[in-house]
């Protein structure tokens, strides 16, 4: 039985700490959840908000970064198969945060969507990169995906096109990720530039985002995917106990690959054979009458340029085959060749 306190002597107390050191063997090692470094360093303490409790375990957080690995790759290969250009989607980053702050990195520069998925006990929200969006309408309307230089809002036309073509392919890549826990089927309830009004949850509430990062040709941005902690509360338990294994999530389907070559198989480039190439003047020009002959730099043995999409990448012959202009192929021009016309000897 203890009759009296003693509080450690100064003495003692640096024997034990000396201790603590010795027993991480390089002058490091864990006491009380403080990682003890070598003399002279701070420890590393982690900041933990009591008032915003972690929901998503380790564990949750991996499974659901590779399901949502499998929602960027699945976007990415439906969007390039109708804009008939390649767009590279990948997770950027997935992590909790409090609705408000969603709200915050949502108001300016996003369009934000309200959506609903039944029997789910909330809504959930999607915000996609004006930048994105305005690249990938100009490319869904015959133009080349640019970043748009101006600020602007979209047009009742463009509103149109946007929940027609391309909102859609990011609800269907929601739906394909979750297919391996629940079958969702979200639908828009609500759309609007700014997430300032759009409550699906308490600014305090806690919820999981999904980061990913678009690029669509020379548009970069980003299409993030905000979860309430309430909503996927189910689904994130159904997850951990379902034990799948990542690799099975972001499997791509036979179909994946098939809707690639349906996608890129169609796209029309043009293609252009130069026989060769002269410098003439203004006045030759003028006076040129009929049998006139303007001599060409290629010569006759030699390859010609073949031009796609107004690029030189191939060298070539002409010929003929079944009574029809052809030309056969010999070599393909690399970057930094010499890639003047009638350059190569047969």
């Amino acid at each position: 039985m203890v009759t009296e306190e003693r509080l450690l002597s100064e003495a003692e107390h640096e024997a034990l700490m000396d201790g603590a050191r010795a027993a991480g063997g390089d002058g490091s090692g864990h006491i009380f959840g403080h990682t003890i470094r070598n003399e002279g360093q701070d420890p590393i303490v982690r900041d933990y908000d009591f008032r915003q409790p972690l929901k998503f375990t380790r564990e949750n957080l991996r499974l659901l970064s590779s399901l949502h690995d499998a929602v960027g790759i699945g976007f990415g290969v439906d969007l390039s198969g109708i804009l008939r250009s390649p767009v590279d989607s990948t997770l950027a980053e997935l992590h909790q945060q409090a609705y408000a702050e969603f709200v915050d990195g949502v108001n300016e520069g996003y369009f934000v969507y309200a959506l609903a998925s039944e029997p789910l006990p909330s809504h959930f929200m999607i915000a996609i990169s004006r930048d994105v969006m305005f690249a990938a309408l100009d490319r869904l309307q015959g133009g080349l995906p640019k970043r748009l230089r101006a600020d602007r809002e979209a047009t009742d036309i463009e509103n149109g096109l946007i929940q027609k073509h391309i909102l859609p392919l990011v609800m269907d890549g929601v739906r394909t990720g979750w297919a391996e826990v629940d079958r969702l089927n979200p639908k828009v309830v609500m759309s609007d530039t700014s997430a300032t009004y759009m409550r699906i949850a308490l600014p305090s509430d806690a919820c999981l985002t999904a980061d990913m990062r678009i690029h669509v040709g020379d548009a970069e941005g980003m299409i993030r995917i905000c979860y309430p902690f309430a909503m996927i509360e189910s689904l994130v338990a159904k997850l951990a106990h379902a034990n799948v294994p990542p690799s099975s999530i972001v499997r791509r389907s036979p179909d994946d690959d098939e809707k690639v070559r349906r996608g890129l198989g169609n796209i029309q480039v043009p293609i252009i054979v130069e026989l060769g190439s002269a410098d003439v003047t203004l006045n030759d020009v003028l006076e040129l009458q009929v049998g006139d002959v303007i001599p060409l730099s290629a010569r006759v043995a030699g390859d010609i340029s073949v031009m796609v999409n107004g690029e030189r990448k191939y060298h070539a012959r002409p010929g003929l085959r079944s009574k029809r202009l052809a030309i056969r192929i010999t070599s393909i021009i690399s970057e930094g060749d010499d890639e003047e016309d009638g350059s190569s000897e047969g």
